[in-house]
């Protein structure tokens, strides 16, 4: 097993993308704390520490092909496949970089001390304190004055009842050696204590769920989740005080309705009231909440506007729809699952909002104004909580200022023809949202027989030849489909694909 640092580095991390890390989500959390938004009509620069496979990074270089992207990563096969799926996608505004975050002090990239936007996802409690250290240095040291850090990380105390499985693995390792046979050893043994009756089972009733969990998990995240001899997830007061040390100021939760308490039950409100410092605040809601993972901006030095200004900055946002008509009949399409628990919406008002939204895009201002519930304007405050929930369940979007669509049409084409390879990318660029679609692997393979000209009876024919050379049955809940009904769920598919999915990926101008 290779370990640099402590970190574990056998196998490749996900080639996932993340919404809640795109430019103009993060201007929309910092404005709600009237930070100063950066103008996403213009060129802007964004850093992303520790880019993994650098799939996300390209997506966002995509959607935005007037600013520069640079990702860095110390796994020189993480910067090659970056560098090989930006050049395929004919990506020209982003560069990778391969470099370790001890060593960027030293050696520091073009630009550095001008990123508008830095990103570190996921890593800091998979590495040293002393390269978590260099993170936080690196991110304060490359963002201009009045830049975002966008940080991520495995919280306390959501992550109590793993740290014995974790410990397991760690220590298996001494004797198994590589990352998979240990990780399967303790799976096994964490059965077999659970099969038992092991008491630990009782006193962390979370551990049972956790486990069944991990099962349907990627490999390749579970292999970079456990396998780091540094492992260790953190409080957030810790963080947001080590941060601050590097004139990182902590200013709210990307997870948008964590912005807002007035989500949470009485009780819990009742209870972060007293908590009047950011730290305290964060990790009394953490211990109310049990928070397993925060997603968190923070700011090189607070660039506040009037709170004038700043409201007048919230009505100009614009938003539309992404659900279809169909949508809003599900029974659970206004209730949000959240960290704590489920928040049900009030049906009426966040109906009539949508029905107004599908007519097309509309300022936050314009809806402020309209009577959507007992004929009176609903005050701003409560719009804004309303329409975090929407944008964190996906069912709306911001509508960032316009441009080229061609760059993003491109990368989902490439996108769709390396799924069609065999990649793992489960995503497409949206230029209209300036933000990612998540799409199914039958979906992409779908879209590249469909951008190659394929339609009816050749796009079944198509999707069927494209599993068959790639070795895959046709899922269906889990399970492989029975050889008789393996034509009707191709064809089900196929015209969902053509009625539904391919016309709303043309209404956001993600293929042309």
């Amino acid at each position: 097993m290779t370990l640099r640092h402590g970190y574990f580095s056998d196998q490749g991390y996900t080639h996932g993308a993340y919404p809640d890390t795109s430019p103009e989500r993060l201007v929309f959390a910092a404005l709600l704390q009237s930070q100063r938004p950066v103008d996403l009509a213009g060129a802007f620069n964004v850093l992303d520490l520790g880019c993994g496979q650098g799939f996300g990074l390209c997506l966002q270089a995509a959607c935005y092909p007037q600013a520069r992207f640079t990702g860095i990563d110390f796994s020189a096969a993480h910067i090659a496949h970056a560098r090989a799926l930006a050049a395929s996608a004919g990506l020209t505004n982003i560069q990778f970089l391969a470099a370790d975050f001890l060593n960027l002090s030293e050696a520091p990239p073009e630009g550095w001390g001008s990123f508008d936007f830095a990103i570190a996802h996921g890593i800091l409690g998979w590495v040293s304190p002393e390269v978590g250290a260099s993170l936080l240095a690196a991110a304060a040291a490359a963002l201009r004055p009045g830049g975002l850090f966008y940080l991520s990380y495995n919280t306390l105390p959501g992550w109590l009842a793993r740290q014995p499985f974790q410990h397991v693995v760690k220590s298996f390792q001494r004797n198994l050696g590589d990352g998979q046979p240990s990780l399967d050893a303790a799976l096994a043994l964490f059965r077999q204590l659970q099969d038992s009756g092991s008491p630990l089972f009782q006193v962390q009733p979370s551990l049972a769920g956790s486990l069944d969990e991990l099962s349907r998990q990627a490999p390749a995240y579970l292999l970079h989740e456990f396998n780091h001899a540094k492992w260790q997830p953190q409080y957030s007061d810790t963080v947001i005080r080590q941060a601050a040390a590097h004139d990182l100021s902590y200013l709210v939760s990307a997870t948008l309705p964590e912005s807002f308490d007035g989500l949470l039950p009485e009780a819990f409100r009742s209870m972060l009231s007293f908590c009047s410092e950011p730290d305290q605040h964060a990790l009394v809601r953490d211990l109310l909440t049990n928070q397993s993972f925060r997603r968190d901006i923070y700011a090189k030095g607070r660039d506040p506007i009037w709170s004038a200004a700043a409201s007048e900055a919230m009505q100009k946002l614009e938003l539309f729809s992404l659900l279809d008509d169909e949508d809003l009949l599900s029974p659970d399409a206004f209730s949000f699952r959240l960290g704590f628990g489920e928040v049900k919406g009030n049906r009426v008002w966040f109906l009539a909002l949508m029905e107004h939204l599908q007519q097309g895009p509309c300022r936050l201002g314009d809806l402020q104004r309209v009577p959507l519930l007992d004929d009176a304007p609903t005050p701003l405050p409560e719009l804004l909580q309303n329409v975090a929930l929407l944008l964190h369940k996906g069912s709306v979007a911001l509508l960032p200022p316009p441009r080229d669509p061609a760059p993003a049409q491109r990368f989902n084409q490439v996108v769709a023809a390396q799924v069609a390879a065999g990649a793992p990318y489960r995503a497409i660029a949206v230029p209209r949202s300036g933000n990612l679609l998540p799409l199914s692997d039958l979906e992409l393979l779908l879209l590249h027989a469909s951008l190659q000209g394929r339609s009816g009876d050749a796009l079944i024919e198509a999707l069927s030849t494209n599993l068959e050379s790639l070795g895959r049955s046709l899922q269906q809940e889990g399970q492989p489909v029975e050889a008789a009904d393996r034509l009707r769920r191709l064809t089900e598919h196929a015209n969902r694909f053509e009625t539904a999915t391919l016309p709303r990926l043309r209404r956001l101008e993600a293929v042309a």
